[in-house]
């Protein structure tokens, strides 16, 4: 057997891990983030390299080290769970003591702070579709190393492998910033542009993907490159089903109130066709017609529209999630106005003024907590849904992108948003209570929110203020930026060094070496990008 034969053969044919490991490295890149963010606030060093450095450590490398098998996965997982939930217990206690212990905050710090929270850009996705990226940027190139387990490439025909999160990640994560998740909230009608125009835009969106396949497909054959036919087809590639995802996202308008209801009906519809109109046992058998361009792209056409419902569904949780935090954030400047005003007509100082300003600052948090749980039962409606498709319909198939794959990507990734979010809320929470300390003003006057237009004003002030969405690691929010030239470099040095290295004869620890130039290298490029203020998302 010649080289490309053994490398396509080494990712053929997998049944991918179970989804409580693939759960277990989700969250723990998640978990990272946490971690990371509360420890940049202990560097004796504060310059930019410092932050960059240990987030390359704490959130890249060993996001790599667990997907390589450098470290072992259920107890790093439990001891990142430990270690984020001890920094958010820190801070929730030390948002109830900013009375008499300010956390270096001000008026202006903890605007920024809640308009990030209630703004349309919100740091806590920025920073999740960044670092899922990166953890696709790896596994693409680490798959084709012995040191990657094989159980977390993709799978063949069904089951949950570590990089199908990834696949379906992307798509979904793209719909979590798509702008109808945001419009319509300021009390203006919803309207659509005309159709000719959402098409065009849609096209202009496409093509650039569009050319990315052709070019990939040209540059494979013209070296002679492995391909894994299973996945997308003969001709077909990842470019192009990303192409037809943006042209269906931008030319069909759905209404922002009907979001939900159009996932369901795609995913629904995308189903039925698979299971009652055969299209699921023809995607899945070996037969392929040499002289039909559909036969021999089976797997990206069929595929195509469960991608779509995937984008649906992350405007949809993205809708969701932003119409219930404005709603917090609003409850929560109403709730801690009220107690301000209570506590400047009594008057009191000493211990009774302390226990006006605990109430304070729970006032602060306990509506932005509420909408956490909320959201985490959410969550939880969806596992359940997972289960119950793969009980009584299929198994997951990301060959197909069938229904109960769509819905296990957005269960795995709201589940993986969930502790940023957590985290974000906090510290805004923590930040709006240290302002409305004595000597900072009453907090209303500090967010520049008055009444009943709270949330409007604040999601004025979020979009107007691009910075105040920049939570999270410097390197995520560069990623998520510039995604589309990324994710090309990325498939460009993935090639090089396939085409320089017998990949299958690598040991694990030079492996790994490689892994971490790689990775390196593209979190430079991404890095450089957001200096020179390219911005080109997926």
């Amino acid at each position: 057997m010649d080289r490309k034969a053994a490398k396509e053969a080494f990712v053929s044919g997998l049944s991918g891990a179970s989804k409580a490991e693939v759960f277990a490295l989700v969250a723990s890149l998640s978990l990272s983030i946490v971690i990371c963010e509360l420890a940049k606030t202990g560097l004796r060093s504060k310059s930019w390299w410092s932050s960059v450095l240990l987030e390359l450590v704490l959130v890249v490398y060993l996001q790599l080290l667990l997907c390589t098998g450098a470290l072992p996965l259920a107890p790093t997982a439990w001891t990142c769970a430990a270690l984020a939930a001890a920094s958010t217990a820190w801070r929730l206690l030390a948002t109830a003591q900013s009375a008499h212990h300010p956390l270096h905050s001000s008026p202006q710090g903890s605007q920024a702070a809640l308009q990030a929270l209630a703004g349309k850009r919100k740091g806590f996705i920025s920073a999740f579709r960044g670092a899922l990226m990166i953890a696709t940027c790896i596994a693409i190139l680490a798959v084709d190393f012995h040191v990657f387990p094989r159980r977390y490439a993709k799978t063949e025909t069904y089951g949950t492998g570590y990089m199908d999160v990834g696949v379906g990640g992307v798509v979904l994560a793209a719909g979590l910033v798509s702008p109808v998740a945001t419009s319509g909230n300021d009390g203006t009608p919803w309207k659509p542009a005309p159709l000719l125009q959402r098409i065009w835009a849609g096209l202009r969106g496409a093509a650039v993907c569009w050319v990315l396949g052709l070019a990939r497909l040209a540059t494979t054959r013209a070296v002679d490159y492995q391909e894994h036919v299973g996945e997308y087809g003969v001709h077909w590639n990842f470019f192009d089903t990303i192409a037809v995802v943006a042209l269906l996202g931008a030319a069909v308008a759905v209404p922002p109130g009907r979001l939900s209801a159009a996932a369901v009906a795609v995913t629904a519809a995308h189903q039925a066709a698979l299971t009652l109109g055969g299209l699921g046992a023809w995607v899945m058998s070996h037969e392929r017609d040499p002289s039909s361009l559909i036969s021999l792209n089976k797997e990206g056409l069929v595929s195509a529209p469960g991608f779509y419902a995937l984008f649906l569904w992350g405007a949809a949780l993205a809708r969701t999630m932003h119409t219930g935090l404005q709603r917090a954030v609003a409850q929560a400047v109403a709730a801690a106005g009220a107690v301000a005003d209570r506590q400047q007509s009594a008057g009191r100082e000493g211990a009774a003024a302390r226990w006006h300003r605990r109430r304070l600052a729970l006032a602060l948090a306990a509506p932005v907590l509420r909408w956490w749980l909320e959201v985490a039962l959410l969550d939880a409606a969806l596992w359940a849904a997972v289960a119950a498709l793969e009980a009584y319909v299929e198994p997951v198939s990301r060959r197909s992108c069938n229904a109960a794959y769509v819905l296990w990507i957005a269960a795995q990734l709201l589940a993986g948003v969930l502790p940023l979010a957590l985290a974000q809320a906090v510290a805004a929470a923590a930040a709006a209570a240290a302002a409305g300390a004595p000597g900072q003003g009453r907090p209303q006057a500090a967010l520049g929110v008055d009444g009943a237009e709270g949330d409007r004003t604040l999601e004025a002030k979020g979009a107007a203020d691009a910075s105040a969405s920049a939570w999270g690691p410097t390197i995520l929010q560069a990623v998520n930026s510039a995604q589309l030239p990324v994710f090309l470099v990325a498939n460009l040095l993935t090639g090089a060094v396939n085409l320089s290295v017998d990949t299958m004869q690598v040991p694990d620890w030079p492996a790994r070496a490689v892994l971490g130039g790689y990775i390196s290298t593209v979190c430079a490029v991404a890095v450089v990008l957001q200096r020179w203020g390219l911005r080109l998302k997926l």
